[in-house]
């Protein structure tokens, strides 16, 4: 069982070089991830309804093949290739054509509105046949991560309104553009961003101020996002390859 739309691209969409790179992928998955189970009656438009609960997405990874312009319509396909007790795997892909851009898995589970509380799939009676087990060439989410004391300040971020989602804490999509402003333009000038892995933590809410952390090792990036009570909101893994000029 899969789920696909064609969507042509928005130069809205794009970075500083005129490209959908990273920021827009990252969209691009959470719509057809949303919307695979929209597809099928399970979506966030009617579960917080008859459930009283909602999907939530703790983890988020993906491996950059090409950025691409606006020049013709891309093919976003989600499926389910794993669901356990608590946790769905999503996997995902952006083609254009017989071009492969872009995959990446998403996990996520469900949490009841009211208690604020993880509870088990079966709760919302997905179908039986949910479950396609081909996985992409996503490596497997990183084990849970620390805060390291080597990582560096780079800036802090203070949540607006904006940047809120309709449960009043901030918008998953909106961590991608926080991580990503630790950098300068030339970095992104001197390397291409490969890899991009995104966990989701705890919650951060209007006025809160979250300072961003990085730490290299090589072609690696970890970056750290805390609170001011020096609580880990959220941690971000980017590899990348130095541009041939």
């Amino acid at each position: 069982m899969d789920f696909t739309e064609k969507y042509l691209p928005r130069f809205r969409e794009s970075d500083a070089d005129g490209l959908v790179g990273v920021k827009g992928y990252v969209n691009y998955f959470q719509d057809i991830a949303s919307g695979f189970f929209h597809s099928i009656g399970k979506g966030n438009d009617t579960l917080p309804y008859q459930y009283g609960v909602a999907w939530v997405y703790s983890k988020y990874k993906l491996k950059i093949y090409e950025k691409t312009d606006f020049s013709d319509d891309i093919t976003l396909t989600s499926w389910v290739s794993k669901c356990d007790t608590i946790r769905v795997w999503q996997e995902m892909e952006i083609r254009r054509g017989d071009t492969l851009l872009c995959e990446g898995r998403l996990e996520s589970c469900i949490v009841n509105l009211s208690e604020k509380k993880i509870i088990k799939t079966a709760f919302i009676d997905l179908p039986e046949d949910i479950e396609d087990p081909c996985l992409t060439a996503v490596e497997r989410f990183s084990r849970r991560m620390k805060f390291s004391p080597d990582a560096q300040y780079r800036y802090t971020h203070t949540v607006r309104y904006t940047d809120l989602d309709n449960n009043h804490h901030m918008n998953n999509l909106r961590y991608v553009n926080m991580f990503l402003n630790a950098f300068s333009p030339d970095f992104f000038e001197e390397n291409t961003v490969t890899d991009f892995e995104i966990q989701y933590i705890s919650q951060a809410y209007f006025g809160d101020e979250l300072g961003i952390f990085s730490e290299q090792n090589g072609d690696t990036v970890t970056l750290y996002a805390k609170n001011a009570d020096d609580e880990l909101i959220s941690c971000c893994v980017i590899k990348t390859e130095k541009k041939n000029k």
